[in-house]
Protein backbone atom coordinates (compact mmCIF):
# COMPACT_ATOMS: atom_id res chain seq x y z
CA UNK A 1 0.00 0.00 0.00
CA UNK A 2 1.05 3.45 -0.12
CA UNK A 3 0.48 6.13 1.96
CA UNK A 4 0.38 10.08 2.43
CA UNK A 5 -0.59 12.90 4.65
CA UNK A 6 -3.71 15.37 3.74
CA UNK A 7 -5.11 18.57 4.90
CA UNK A 8 -6.89 21.46 4.14
CA UNK A 9 -5.43 23.42 7.64
CA UNK A 10 -8.78 23.93 9.71
CA UNK A 11 -8.08 26.37 11.91
CA UNK A 12 -9.28 25.85 15.68
CA UNK A 13 -10.43 28.67 17.67
CA UNK A 14 -7.79 28.12 19.90
CA UNK A 15 -4.79 28.90 18.18
CA UNK A 16 -3.38 31.84 15.90
CA UNK A 17 -3.55 31.19 11.86
CA UNK A 18 -0.01 31.89 12.08
CA UNK A 19 0.69 29.16 14.53
CA UNK A 20 -1.76 26.47 12.64
CA UNK A 21 0.15 26.92 9.40
CA UNK A 22 3.28 26.67 11.18
CA UNK A 23 2.50 23.67 12.90
CA UNK A 24 1.33 22.10 9.72
CA UNK A 25 4.78 22.52 7.96
CA UNK A 26 6.72 21.17 11.04
CA UNK A 27 4.21 18.28 10.71
CA UNK A 28 5.26 18.16 6.36
CA UNK A 29 8.20 18.07 7.21
CA UNK A 30 8.16 14.95 9.81
CA UNK A 31 6.37 13.52 7.79
CA UNK A 32 8.19 12.99 4.83
CA UNK A 33 11.37 12.73 6.92
CA UNK A 34 9.75 9.07 8.47
CA UNK A 35 8.95 8.09 5.25
CA UNK A 36 5.53 9.35 4.36
CA UNK A 37 5.11 8.85 0.53
CA UNK A 38 3.08 11.96 -0.13
CA UNK A 39 2.15 15.34 1.03
CA UNK A 40 -1.51 16.48 -0.14
CA UNK A 41 -2.79 20.49 1.05
CA UNK A 42 -6.40 21.79 -0.06
CA UNK A 43 -7.10 25.34 -0.85
CA UNK A 44 -10.19 26.99 0.86
CA UNK A 45 -11.26 30.36 1.82
CA UNK A 46 -13.71 32.32 4.06
CA UNK A 47 -13.86 29.95 7.01
CA UNK A 48 -12.32 27.73 9.42
CA UNK A 49 -12.84 24.74 7.89
CA UNK A 50 -9.92 25.53 5.61
CA UNK A 51 -7.54 28.31 6.07
CA UNK A 52 -4.78 27.71 2.84
CA UNK A 53 -6.00 30.52 0.46
CA UNK A 54 -2.78 30.40 -0.58
CA UNK A 55 -2.40 27.33 -1.85
CA UNK A 56 0.50 28.00 -4.41
CA UNK A 57 3.07 30.03 -2.18
CA UNK A 58 2.47 27.18 0.72
CA UNK A 59 2.97 24.68 -1.48
CA UNK A 60 6.71 26.78 -1.97
CA UNK A 61 7.52 26.16 1.25
CA UNK A 62 6.71 22.28 1.25
CA UNK A 63 9.00 21.65 -1.57
CA UNK A 64 11.64 23.47 0.43
CA UNK A 65 10.79 21.65 3.42
CA UNK A 66 10.45 18.35 1.82
CA UNK A 67 12.91 16.07 0.52
CA UNK A 68 11.37 12.84 -0.84
CA UNK A 69 7.64 12.43 -0.69
CA UNK A 70 5.80 13.72 -3.35
CA UNK A 71 3.86 17.02 -2.88
CA UNK A 72 0.56 17.62 -4.13
CA UNK A 73 -2.71 20.23 -4.03
CA UNK A 74 -6.06 18.26 -3.25
CA UNK A 75 -7.21 20.04 -4.62
CA UNK A 76 -6.83 24.08 -6.24
CA UNK A 77 -10.11 25.07 -7.40
CA UNK A 78 -9.60 25.89 -10.88
CA UNK A 79 -12.65 28.24 -11.40
CA UNK A 80 -10.71 31.20 -8.79
CA UNK A 81 -7.71 30.96 -10.71
CA UNK A 82 -6.38 32.36 -14.28
CA UNK A 83 -5.50 28.90 -15.91
CA UNK A 84 -2.64 30.17 -17.54
CA UNK A 85 -0.76 31.39 -14.46
CA UNK A 86 -1.86 27.63 -12.43
CA UNK A 87 0.29 26.13 -15.31
CA UNK A 88 2.99 28.51 -14.63
CA UNK A 89 2.95 28.17 -10.46
CA UNK A 90 2.47 24.34 -10.83
CA UNK A 91 5.84 24.37 -13.20
CA UNK A 92 7.49 26.47 -10.59
CA UNK A 93 6.75 24.30 -8.06
CA UNK A 94 7.18 21.12 -10.27
CA UNK A 95 10.76 22.78 -10.65
CA UNK A 96 12.23 23.39 -7.14
CA UNK A 97 10.59 20.27 -5.75
CA UNK A 98 12.91 17.89 -8.33
CA UNK A 99 9.89 16.99 -9.83
CA UNK A 100 8.05 15.93 -7.25
CA UNK A 101 4.52 17.71 -8.06
CA UNK A 102 1.37 17.01 -8.56
CA UNK A 103 -1.53 18.72 -9.54
CA UNK A 104 -4.58 17.83 -7.97
CA UNK A 105 -7.73 19.91 -9.43
CA UNK A 106 -11.53 20.43 -9.17
CA UNK A 107 -14.43 22.51 -9.73
CA UNK A 108 -15.32 23.19 -5.81
CA UNK A 109 -18.30 23.40 -4.50
CA UNK A 110 -19.22 26.04 -2.01
CA UNK A 111 -21.56 28.70 -2.26
CA UNK A 112 -20.01 30.91 0.07
CA UNK A 113 -16.41 31.03 -1.62
CA UNK A 114 -17.70 31.64 -5.10
CA UNK A 115 -19.70 34.48 -3.65
CA UNK A 116 -16.41 35.83 -2.11
CA UNK A 117 -14.35 34.82 -5.33
CA UNK A 118 -16.65 36.85 -7.46
CA UNK A 119 -16.90 33.84 -9.41
CA UNK A 120 -20.86 32.46 -10.70
CA UNK A 121 -21.03 28.75 -9.38
CA UNK A 122 -23.72 27.98 -12.36
CA UNK A 123 -20.58 28.13 -14.50
CA UNK A 124 -18.45 26.01 -12.48
CA UNK A 125 -17.89 23.02 -14.34
CA UNK A 126 -18.19 23.96 -17.55
CA UNK A 127 -15.28 26.79 -16.34
CA UNK A 128 -13.32 23.82 -14.88
CA UNK A 129 -13.30 21.46 -17.95
CA UNK A 130 -12.15 24.79 -20.00
CA UNK A 131 -9.40 25.57 -17.48
CA UNK A 132 -7.95 22.17 -17.32
CA UNK A 133 -7.63 22.11 -20.88
CA UNK A 134 -5.79 25.66 -20.88
CA UNK A 135 -3.36 24.43 -17.94
CA UNK A 136 -2.44 21.15 -19.80
CA UNK A 137 -2.03 23.13 -23.18
CA UNK A 138 0.41 25.54 -21.54
CA UNK A 139 3.25 22.95 -20.90
CA UNK A 140 3.22 21.59 -24.01
CA UNK A 141 6.31 23.62 -26.18
CA UNK A 142 5.81 26.20 -28.28
CA UNK A 143 3.47 29.15 -28.29
CA UNK A 144 -0.13 28.87 -26.34
CA UNK A 145 -2.95 29.13 -28.87
CA UNK A 146 -6.47 29.14 -27.60
CA UNK A 147 -10.20 29.98 -28.01
CA UNK A 148 -13.06 28.96 -25.54
CA UNK A 149 -15.60 30.37 -24.10
CA UNK A 150 -13.92 32.13 -21.25
CA UNK A 151 -10.66 31.91 -22.56
CA UNK A 152 -9.08 33.51 -25.60
CA UNK A 153 -5.24 33.43 -26.32
CA UNK A 154 -2.59 33.97 -28.60
CA UNK A 155 0.83 33.49 -29.49
CA UNK A 156 1.52 33.58 -25.80
CA UNK A 157 5.07 31.66 -24.60
CA UNK A 158 4.17 30.44 -21.10
CA UNK A 159 7.36 29.81 -19.15
CA UNK A 160 8.82 27.98 -17.66
CA UNK A 161 8.19 24.55 -18.71
CA UNK A 162 7.53 22.08 -15.68
CA UNK A 163 10.15 19.27 -15.18
CA UNK A 164 7.81 16.28 -15.62
CA UNK A 165 6.66 15.48 -19.12
CA UNK A 166 4.41 16.69 -20.12
CA UNK A 167 3.34 18.05 -17.08
CA UNK A 168 3.27 17.24 -13.51
CA UNK A 169 0.44 14.23 -12.79
CA UNK A 170 -2.90 15.65 -12.67
CA UNK A 171 -5.89 14.41 -10.38
CA UNK A 172 -9.59 15.35 -10.64
CA UNK A 173 -11.38 15.84 -7.07
CA UNK A 174 -14.96 14.36 -7.59
CA UNK A 175 -18.05 14.33 -6.07
CA UNK A 176 -19.99 10.55 -5.92
CA UNK A 177 -21.78 11.78 -9.02
CA UNK A 178 -21.47 9.56 -11.85
CA UNK A 179 -21.06 12.10 -13.89
CA UNK A 180 -18.41 13.94 -12.44
CA UNK A 181 -16.35 10.17 -12.04
CA UNK A 182 -17.68 9.50 -15.98
CA UNK A 183 -15.82 12.99 -16.94
CA UNK A 184 -12.46 12.36 -15.18
CA UNK A 185 -12.24 8.35 -16.74
CA UNK A 186 -12.90 10.39 -20.07
CA UNK A 187 -9.76 12.04 -19.93
CA UNK A 188 -7.78 9.18 -18.41
CA UNK A 189 -7.15 10.90 -15.27
CA UNK A 190 -7.10 9.60 -11.72
CA UNK A 191 -9.63 10.83 -9.18
CA UNK A 192 -8.73 12.22 -5.62
CA UNK A 193 -11.68 9.79 -3.59
CA UNK A 194 -13.23 11.15 -0.04
CA UNK A 195 -13.19 14.38 1.97
CA UNK A 196 -15.93 16.09 4.28
CA UNK A 197 -18.26 15.68 1.93
CA UNK A 198 -18.51 11.86 1.49
CA UNK A 199 -17.68 9.25 3.58
CA UNK A 200 -15.13 6.37 4.11
CA UNK A 201 -18.27 3.49 3.29
CA UNK A 202 -18.57 5.19 -0.27
CA UNK A 203 -15.00 5.38 -1.59
CA UNK A 204 -15.00 1.28 -2.91
CA UNK A 205 -17.98 1.88 -4.89
CA UNK A 206 -16.10 5.53 -6.17
CA UNK A 207 -13.09 3.58 -7.03
CA UNK A 208 -15.08 0.87 -8.61
CA UNK A 209 -16.69 2.95 -11.04
CA UNK A 210 -13.71 5.12 -12.04
CA UNK A 211 -12.18 1.77 -12.90
CA UNK A 212 -15.22 0.54 -15.01
CA UNK A 213 -15.41 4.01 -16.64
CA UNK A 214 -11.56 3.60 -17.50
CA UNK A 215 -12.33 0.19 -19.32
CA UNK A 216 -15.30 1.74 -21.21
CA UNK A 217 -13.16 4.45 -22.97
CA UNK A 218 -10.50 2.06 -23.34
CA UNK A 219 -7.65 3.88 -21.27
CA UNK A 220 -5.51 1.82 -19.09
CA UNK A 221 -6.08 1.41 -15.49
CA UNK A 222 -5.17 -1.55 -13.63
CA UNK A 223 -1.81 -0.78 -12.58
CA UNK A 224 -3.50 2.79 -10.92
CA UNK A 225 -4.20 2.91 -7.14
CA UNK A 226 -6.77 5.90 -6.54
CA UNK A 227 -5.67 8.23 -3.48
CA UNK A 228 -8.68 8.05 -1.05
CA UNK A 229 -8.43 10.09 1.94
CA UNK A 230 -9.46 8.86 5.56
CA UNK A 231 -9.50 9.90 9.44
CA UNK A 232 -6.16 8.89 11.08
CA UNK A 233 -4.94 9.39 14.43
CA UNK A 234 -2.67 6.54 16.26
CA UNK A 235 -2.10 6.36 19.75
CA UNK A 236 -0.52 3.97 22.15
CA UNK A 237 -4.13 3.01 23.70
CA UNK A 238 -7.26 3.00 22.35
CA UNK A 239 -8.85 5.14 25.27
CA UNK A 240 -6.77 8.13 23.87
CA UNK A 241 -6.95 7.28 20.52
CA UNK A 242 -10.81 8.53 20.95
CA UNK A 243 -10.45 10.62 24.14
CA UNK A 244 -7.50 12.90 22.56
CA UNK A 245 -9.53 14.19 18.99
CA UNK A 246 -12.46 14.11 20.36
CA UNK A 247 -15.09 16.99 20.01
CA UNK A 248 -11.91 19.04 18.80
CA UNK A 249 -13.52 19.96 15.50
CA UNK A 250 -17.15 20.30 16.69
CA UNK A 251 -17.36 24.44 16.46
CA UNK A 252 -15.44 24.05 12.65
CA UNK A 253 -18.30 21.32 12.11
CA UNK A 254 -21.15 23.27 12.92
CA UNK A 255 -19.82 25.99 10.37
CA UNK A 256 -18.87 23.93 7.87
CA UNK A 257 -22.68 22.37 7.62
CA UNK A 258 -23.59 25.53 7.43
CA UNK A 259 -21.36 26.92 4.41
CA UNK A 260 -20.17 23.73 3.11
CA UNK A 261 -22.29 23.46 -0.01
CA UNK A 262 -23.64 25.11 -2.80
CA UNK A 263 -26.63 25.83 -1.88
CA UNK A 264 -28.00 29.74 -1.78
CA UNK A 265 -29.48 31.23 1.19
CA UNK A 266 -33.03 30.25 0.22
CA UNK A 267 -31.68 26.35 0.25
CA UNK A 268 -31.72 25.66 -3.55
CA UNK A 269 -29.15 24.18 -5.52
CA UNK A 270 -27.88 25.35 -8.63
CA UNK A 271 -28.75 22.95 -11.51
CA UNK A 272 -25.48 22.11 -11.79
CA UNK A 273 -25.09 20.98 -7.89
CA UNK A 274 -28.37 18.79 -8.67
CA UNK A 275 -26.53 15.86 -7.17
CA UNK A 276 -26.01 17.66 -3.39
CA UNK A 277 -29.52 17.59 -2.83
CA UNK A 278 -29.04 14.22 -1.23
CA UNK A 279 -25.61 14.28 -0.44
CA UNK A 280 -26.54 14.08 3.84
CA UNK A 281 -29.27 11.38 3.47
CA UNK A 282 -26.17 8.96 0.92
CA UNK A 283 -23.25 9.54 3.63
CA UNK A 284 -25.36 8.63 6.57
CA UNK A 285 -26.51 5.37 4.09
CA UNK A 286 -22.92 5.13 3.24
CA UNK A 287 -22.01 4.95 6.58
CA UNK A 288 -24.14 2.59 8.19
CA UNK A 289 -23.11 0.23 5.13
CA UNK A 290 -19.79 1.04 6.01
CA UNK A 291 -20.32 -0.24 9.36
CA UNK A 292 -21.68 -3.48 8.35
CA UNK A 293 -18.84 -4.10 6.09
CA UNK A 294 -16.24 -3.81 8.92
CA UNK A 295 -15.44 0.15 7.26
CA UNK A 296 -14.01 1.87 10.26
CA UNK A 297 -12.09 5.00 10.84
CA UNK A 298 -8.62 4.75 11.09
CA UNK A 299 -8.16 5.48 14.25
CA UNK A 300 -6.75 3.54 17.16
CA UNK A 301 -3.16 1.77 18.27
CA UNK A 302 -1.05 0.56 16.02
CA UNK A 303 -2.59 -3.06 15.41
CA UNK A 304 -6.45 -1.71 14.73
CA UNK A 305 -5.52 0.51 12.31
CA UNK A 306 -3.27 -2.20 10.17
CA UNK A 307 -6.49 -4.32 11.06
CA UNK A 308 -8.85 -1.64 9.34
CA UNK A 309 -6.42 -1.24 7.03
CA UNK A 310 -6.75 -4.77 5.87
CA UNK A 311 -10.33 -4.23 5.58
CA UNK A 312 -9.90 -1.35 2.91
CA UNK A 313 -7.10 -3.19 1.09
CA UNK A 314 -10.02 -5.83 1.02
CA UNK A 315 -12.30 -3.37 -1.12
CA UNK A 316 -9.46 -2.43 -3.60
CA UNK A 317 -7.89 0.32 -2.00
CA UNK A 318 -4.29 0.27 -2.16
CA UNK A 319 -3.37 3.98 -1.22
CA UNK A 320 -4.56 6.21 1.79
CA UNK A 321 -3.96 9.67 2.78
CA UNK A 322 -5.29 11.23 5.71
CA UNK A 323 -4.69 13.55 8.16
CA UNK A 324 -2.78 12.54 11.17
CA UNK A 325 -4.91 14.66 13.75
CA UNK A 326 -7.07 17.01 14.52
CA UNK A 327 -7.25 21.03 14.41
CA UNK A 328 -6.55 21.95 18.33
CA UNK A 329 -4.55 18.80 18.65
CA UNK A 330 -1.34 19.01 20.42
CA UNK A 331 1.51 19.57 17.88
CA UNK A 332 3.15 16.85 20.44
CA UNK A 333 0.42 14.40 19.89
CA UNK A 334 -0.02 15.16 16.04
CA UNK A 335 3.54 14.08 15.58
CA UNK A 336 3.51 11.47 17.81
CA UNK A 337 0.47 10.38 16.07
CA UNK A 338 2.65 10.59 12.48
CA UNK A 339 5.77 8.71 14.04
CA UNK A 340 3.35 5.85 15.12
CA UNK A 341 1.65 5.55 11.73
CA UNK A 342 5.21 5.49 9.94
CA UNK A 343 7.32 3.25 12.30
CA UNK A 344 4.71 1.25 13.61
CA UNK A 345 1.77 0.82 11.02
CA UNK A 346 3.30 1.44 7.61
CA UNK A 347 6.25 -1.53 7.95
CA UNK A 348 3.20 -3.96 8.21
CA UNK A 349 2.81 -2.84 4.69
CA UNK A 350 6.56 -2.33 3.54
CA UNK A 351 6.35 -5.15 0.82
CA UNK A 352 3.11 -4.02 -0.62
CA UNK A 353 4.25 -0.56 -1.56
CA UNK A 354 2.20 0.74 -5.30
CA UNK A 355 2.63 3.50 -7.45
CA UNK A 356 0.18 6.21 -7.24
CA UNK A 357 0.72 6.18 -11.12
CA UNK A 358 -1.00 8.49 -13.65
Amino acid sequence: MRFGMFDVIRWHESMSGEETLENTLEQVEYADKLGIQDIWLGEHHFSRHGILSGIFSYMGAVAARTKQARIGTSIVILPFHNPVQVAEEAATIDIISGGRFNLGVGAGYQAQEFHGMGVDITQSRVMFKEYLEVVQKCWEEGYLNYSGEYVNIEDIWVIPKPIQKPGPPIYIAVSTSPESVDYAASQAIPILVGGPTTTLGQTPRVVQMWHERMEHYGHPHEHIDLPVSASVYVAPTMEEAENDIKGLEDKINEEFFRIGNPADKDGNFPENYKHWVHRDRDRVEAGEKARQEGIRPLIGTPEVVCERLEVLRSKGINCIFGKFGAAGLEQEKWLRSIEMFATEVMPEFAGELVAADS
